[in-house]
């Protein structure tokens, strides 16, 4: 329910850890290993995308979402094309999902196999770490965050996130965005998506 305030800290941190640079969408001269938030240039708007080098991009979709949720799981995994346009260039496109946990049917893992999409959860104690190796595996991108050792990561990102520029990720942040109902913050697409029936959001 929270994503929409807290979704650019989170992507914007890991991504940072992970030796990307922020920039501001694509009119910039990097093109390896940056990143931008809050992305419209698809159908549907993702909330993070990493440029690894030209032609090669990478769409982040995170959701605080729980066991109760599929449907809404299930939907961010085909959202994006594996194919986009930046720039007037076309662009091969890997979509990466980071969600709280994941539901308890079978039926997701078997639905983000099938379209290639990688799956995150924040629930598992170093998903900073899964997330890595999916990137490797996915993107042939490695980071020495992958192979590192469980005693040797809390410290690790702990350094890391010191010199993480965090509150500049909020900035243009837009609070119209942000609904609040009931005394529940829902994000304005989902909302719309999905309607306002009672309890649609509710973790149990």
């Amino acid at each position: 329910m929270y994503g929409k305030l807290f979704e650019r800290l989170v992507l914007g941190t890991v991504l940072t850890i992970l030796d990307f640079d922020r920039v501001q969408g694509t009119s910039n001269s990097k093109i390896e290993k940056v990143f931008w938030l809050s992305d419209s240039a698809d159908v549907r708007e993702c909330d993070a995308t990493i440029r690894l080098r030209a032609g090669k991009l990478a769409r982040f979709d995170i959701g605080f979402i729980g066991i109760g949720n599929p449907e809404i799981v299930k939907d961010k995994l085909t959202r994006y094309a594996s194919e986009i346009e930046v720039s007037g260039v076309r662009h091969t496109s890997q979509t990466f999902v980071i969600i709280d946990r994941m539901p308890k049917t079978q039926k997701t893992k078997e639905a983000a196999d099938r379209s290639g999409t990688a799956i995150i959860q924040m629930s598992m104690q170093y998903w900073p770490r899964e997330l890595a190796r999916l990137m490797e595996t996915k993107l042939g991108y490695k980071h020495e965050l992958g192979d590192m050792e469980d005693d040797r990561i809390g410290n690790y990102l702990k350094d890391k996130i010191t010199s993480v520029p965090i509150q500049d990720f909020l900035i243009g942040v837009n609070l119209q965005d942000i609904n609040i109902d009931s005394g529940s913050i829902i994000a304005r697409e989902e909302r719309e998506l999905y309607g306002e029936e009672e309890g649609l959001f509710d973790d149990e």
